[in-house]
């Protein structure tokens, strides 16, 4: 019967192979391996511990939303309003609730006011970080909504407000292009309703 300890002793040596496997494939010389190993205190060990956990998230399926001035989405002349981009921290993209709508059962919509307002009373998820993740996994060939939203639904993402160079505000939301999900912009103005198509993201324990 193995250990733990012995079933670890198996796991670094895995990551051992994969390490050389790295090296050889970047062609880093022995001198640069050694020089590296020599470097004093523990950052080496914390970037190593560092990088495992991260991998190991991806490959459960979790991610960390970044700042959405980091993803490169922000159009061109907008920014993020104020206090206005408010992270979900890690999200496990298998455990994800899509039914969640804004617009009740007694209404034909709402208003962007509204629609933000009962964002928070359910909770609910979606920063322009996320997005971003989420464009990724598509992009990697996984289905990042039901099949069945297809053309039905619009997701909106409530966590980060973006303003334009007028002053206007406005929250992405994905829609079905025909082809793959892509993200859109709409303004919270008092003119514009988010009607019943449109669904909120939440955890799902």
């Amino acid at each position: 019967m193995e250990t733990p300890l012995t079933a670890s002793a198996q796991k670094i040596d895995k990551l051992h192979d994969r390490l050389m496997i790295a090296a050889q494939k970047s062609g880093i010389p022995d001198a640069v391996f050694q020089k590296a190993l020599e470097y004093p205190g523990t950052e080496l060990e914390d970037k190593i511990a560092a990088f495992m956990i991260e991998f190991s998230k991806k490959a459960s399926g979790i991610v960390t939303p970044i700042a959405a001035k980091d993803t490169g989405l922000i159009p061109q002349g907008w920014k993020v309003k104020k206090g206005g981009d408010r992270l979900e921290g890690d999200v496990d993209l298998a455990k994800l609730d899509y039914s969640s709508c804004p617009v009740r059962d007694d209404e034909e919509y709402v208003s962007g006011e509204t629609m933000m307002k009962r964002a928070k009373e359910v909770n609910a998820i979606g920063s322009v970080g996320l997005a971003a993740d989420l464009l990724k996994a598509q992009d990697e060939g996984k289905e990042i909504f039901p099949v069945e939203s297809r053309g039905v639904h619009y997701f909106i993402m409530p966590l980060t407000v973006l303003q334009d160079g007028g002053g206007d505000v406005s929250v992405a939301a994905f829609y079905w292009s025909g082809e793959r999900w892509g993200l859109d912009f709409y303004w919270l103005g008092s003119d514009f309703r988010f009607r019943r198509s449109v669904r909120f993201l939440r955890r799902r324990e």
